[in-house]
């Protein structure tokens, strides 16, 4: 459908390297015991610690996920009766219980801090994936495995991959002003301390709980070329604008991959209410020049599995979205605390399949003095389908979801997260397209989920 998105936006790739020279300065030491420490491998006999004060970080993780669809969902049982369809393609051995792992490779430079000039930032990022993800089988639109959506490799959902997904450049010309540009990497975007981005892996697990849709049919998933200027008027301003090609690129050449240009802004304000810390988001993309939307070829919207052939919608030329999302906390801080979270947004319908979309709870830092690095989650999303006719043809209905989490830090580098959630599926209906015969639309499903976090 953030950083873009996350909803993840370039916007926010930008916002990354806004705050970066405060991060970098309250960051934990490579350095300690084995549980103390803020990477499982330690600082390499002093090497980690001696790149990091020249602006060179070298960081892995790993992620491992496996689900269960408990109950509902598609009767993988049926789904077996029609190999020659694109469910089954999606759905290796139907099974109920799958599992997956993500690699995430990166390299950061701070041009500054390594003699060369101030104000510089490289990043290069490469993303894997392998096993597979209960996918279709939980019968929702929106994926209950958002973390298997990393990296968006076109026509290859569901496969084992590795690409190169980020490769940008920003530079700070003041204090208040700057530009990136690149190979730039969306999934930070639309991010939200309680709820996440889909760059998290200690928060919600829903793609529907972790960003806004609505931008599905402008803003690519992951990876794209892009160029943005970057504002920073006051301590808790960050405001960004620019352009993004439509096209998902990773794991191809993205100089050939150009159908469509967006123009995105994000803009961030932090504040507090009654002396409590919070934040507010909104953003705004607005697509141009791209005159068709490959349903079949979004892995987001999982409406590959409904269309056998990848049908391409015929679509106005322009399209565009509007988003928000904002957190508050009633008690602490992100030291330790909870509160609130919404995240909303609006598109024309068209081509984007989402109308609208909803997502709120409740989230927090801490359960009391014992688990103070632990976080949890509560919350439900809904979605609005629009009045594209093929959406309409397919059965395509709104969705509601329900997902409660609690991430257990069981060291700096080590999370374990449980999940369960709720879906009441969008698809009832859907297979008429599906060249799946008679199989019946999916039942409300649950499912349950644990997620393995792992930082070298």
């Amino acid at each position: 459908m953030r950083t873009i998105i996350k909803i993840a936006l370039l916007s926010s790739l930008a916002l990354s390297h806004a705050v970066q020279c405060d991060e970098t300065a309250d960051e934990t030491t490579f350095s300690g015991d084995l549980f103390s420490r803020s990477k499982l491998s330690g600082d390499w006999g002093g090497i980690r610690n001696d790149m990091a004060e020249k602006g060179v970080t070298l960081d892995l993780d790993a992620t491992h996920v496996t689900q269960h669809v408990a109950s509902g969902g598609y009767d993988g049982s049926l789904l077996n009766q029609f190999p020659g369809n694109r469910i089954s393609e999606l759905l290796p051995g139907n099974n109920e219980t799958e599992s997956d792992g993500m690699f995430n490779m990166l390299l950061k430079v701070d041009t500054g801090k390594a003699g060369l000039w101030p104000g510089g930032f490289l990043t290069v990022r490469g993303e894997g994936r392998v096993g597979d993800s209960v996918g279709i089988r939980a019968g929702g639109l929106m994926p209950t495995n958002g973390d298997a959506l990393s990296p968006a490799v076109p026509g290859h959902s569901n496969q084992d991959v590795l690409a190169l997904t980020e490769l940008t450049y920003a530079q700070f010309l003041s204090k208040q002003f700057g530009v990136a540009f690149g190979l730039v990497n969306t999934a930070d975007g639309d991010k939200n301390e309680f709820a996440g981005s889909m760059r998290s892996r200690s928060h919600f697990m829903n793609a529907g709980m972790r960003f806004s849709p609505v931008i599905g049919a402008a803003v690519p998933l992951l990876t794209t070329l892009g160029a943005t200027a970057i504002f920073l008027p006051t301590k808790n301003i960050i405001g960004t604008a620019g352009f993004v090609n439509a096209e998902e690129t990773a794991g191809y050449n993205p100089f050939e991959r150009d159908k469509g240009t967006t123009f995105v802004t994000e803009w961030q304000v932090k504040h507090t209410l009654f002396g409590l810390p919070g934040k507010q988001t909104a953003g705004f993309v607005y697509g141009f020049d791209r005159k068709k939307l490959d349903f079949g070829a979004d892995s987001r919207s999982h409406l590959a599995s409904l269309i056998r052939t990848g049908e391409a919608v015929k679509t106005n030329a322009d399209t565009w979205a509007l988003y928000y999302n904002a957190h508050q906390y009633i008690q602490g801080d992100s030291k330790g605390g909870w509160g609130p979270f919404i995240r909303t947004g609006v598109s024309d319908g068209h081509p984007n399949p989402i109308k609208w979309n909803v997502a709120f709870g409740l989230g927090g830092v801490g359960v009391g003095s014992w688990r103070p690095n632990d976080n949890w989650g509560i919350g439900g999303y809904a979605l609005g389908a629009s009045n594209e006719p093929v959406v309409n043809r397919l059965g395509i209905q709104d969705e509601t979801g329900f997902e409660a989490f609690y991430n257990a830090a069981i060291s700096p580098w080590l999370h374990v997260t449980a999940d369960v959630q709720y879906i009441d599926s969008a698809l009832t209906g859907a297979n008429r397209l599906a060249g799946a015969g008679s199989l019946p639309g999916p039942k409300d499903a649950w499912v349950v989920g644990v997620r393995t976090n792992l930082n070298f």
